[in-house]
């Protein structure tokens, strides 16, 4: 059994949504887990540049100690040959330089117990190193120049000089070392992170890839469908206007059995009654004519086109030319349900305002609009004529055509407004728009 063209396009929709589902499922995955894995090695690698960078800042800090420690020991020599106060002035620059630069390479070194270690043997010769120069300073101070050469000629200082230079080159290579472990640490991270990004960049090639054979294969599965669609549009189009123009001409065959009963009937209420049944059905066979000439627009009535159209109709059928008819319709097109309705109200109103409110013996004018009413709709039909009875109601009048009127109302979920200008008469709809 041959499947439906709707429901073989459906699963083929839905079998392309499942594989864009997936498709976008596998991309956002591939993408956190990158994303991720990425940040965890620029993490990574900022981690390990930033103690290639505090490695270096403490070998700076070091050379830093045993430079203001020499000019220390410049100085100190200068002050005894000469005496100038200038050299004590740089004794202390020096001094101060060099406890400062101790005090940070003793941060910098704080989660490192071998340098630490060192930094405090390092403190005890520069204590011992100063100690003599400022013994040396105030012999020389005191103009005892032999006595500050000999506490020179000692030894004690050249000898804690020594053991600076000793604990500095220690420190010095430690540092080296520490700096050559994470330069390589640096390059493989760096390397690891190239590695990945070449990866990153391979996945989102594959999925570009990818997506594109599954858009390419999507827009054909699409192009099929549209395909079918309007194949089997165009086969219910075909098939709604005939079932349209079917219906039409049954109802003109009914209206032609009832026309010649009317004729058949003297003039009276019974005749009366089959001319009014022959406009209501002349009036429903006009919403099929109207739907099979609607151009393929499924299910659609031209509410405003219909009320001009039939008005026109039914007044032109008088054969009366004393009366005007003017109209001011908005195009809006209802559902199909709303159709028969709307055509039998606007065929009763329209006929009582003919018969009641344009006798014979005076010209008259009738004025038949439809628009939008806020959010609903509304007709209406309204005279110039002799009006209504003071005090007249829709429930006043319990005639055949108000009561349809009323019931056809409320089938559109509307309501039946009766209003009493000061000439003539006018009557209105008002209902609901569509959802």
């Amino acid at each position: 059994m041959a499947r439906d063209p709707a429901e073989v396009s459906g699963s083929n929709r839905q079998a392309a949504r499942e594989r864009a589902f997936r498709l976008l499922a596998g991309t956002v995955a591939a993408l956190f887990l990158t994303f991720a894995s990425v940040g965890g090695v620029f993490f990574w690698y900022d981690h390990a540049a930033r103690k290639v960078a505090h490695t270096h800042e403490v070998r700076n800090g070091i050379a830093d100690v045993l430079q203001a420690l020499t000019d220390s020991e410049s100085a100190q020599r200068g002050y005894v040959l000469t005496g100038e106060q200038r050299f004590i002035e740089q004794i202390e620059d020096g001094r101060e330089r060099a406890e400062a630069e101790v005090n940070a390479v003793d941060i910098l070194t704080a989660d490192n117990p071998q340098q630490q270690a060192r930094i405090v043997t390092l403190r005890a010769l520069m204590a011992k190193r100063l100690d003599v120069v400022d013994q040396v300073v105030a012999e020389r101070r005191k103009g005892d120049a032999p006595a500050a050469l000999s506490i020179i000629l000692r030894g004690e200082g050249i000898a804690a000089m020594e053991g600076v230079r000793r604990i500095v080159t220690q420190l010095e290579t430690e540092e080296a070392r520490l700096l050559d472990q994470r330069a390589r640490q640096t390059v493989l991270i760096r390397a690891g992170l190239i590695i990945l990004l070449v990866g990153f960049a391979l996945v989102l090639t594959f999925l570009f890839v990818k997506a594109q054979r599954e858009l390419s294969l999507d827009r054909e599965v699409e192009a099929d469908t549209a395909e079918r669609l309007r194949a089997l549009l165009a086969d219910r189009s075909l098939l709604l206007d005939e079932v349209n123009h079917r219906v039409k001409n049954s109802l003109q065959q009914i209206a032609s059995v009832v026309r010649l009963q009317s004729r058949s009937v003297p003039d009276g209420p019974a005749r009366e009654a089959l001319d009014k049944t022959l406009d209501r059905i002349m009036a429903v066979g006009r919403v099929h004519e109207q739907l099979y000439k609607s151009g393929g627009q499924v299910g659609a009535f031209d509410a405003g086109h219909y009320a001009k159209a039939l008005a026109h109709d039914l007044v032109d059928s008088l054969g009366r030319e004393d009366v005007q008819l003017t109209t001011s319709v908005e195009a809006h097109v209802l559902d199909l349900k709303q159709a028969v309705p709307l055509a039998l109200i606007l065929n009763e109103l329209v006929t009582n305002a003919l018969k009641y409110g344009c006798p014979a013996d005076r010209p008259c004018r009738i004025h038949v609009g439809f628009g939008t009413d806020g959010q609903d709709y509304r007709l209406s039909v309204s005279d110039d004529g002799v009006g209504l009875p003071k005090g007249f109601t829709s429930r006043s009048k319990k005639s055949l055509g108000m009561r349809a009127i009323e019931a056809l109302a409320r089938q559109l979920g509307g309501r039946l407004v009766v209003e009493q200008p000061e000439a003539g008469a006018a009557f209105a709809v008002v209902f609901p728009r569509s959802q």
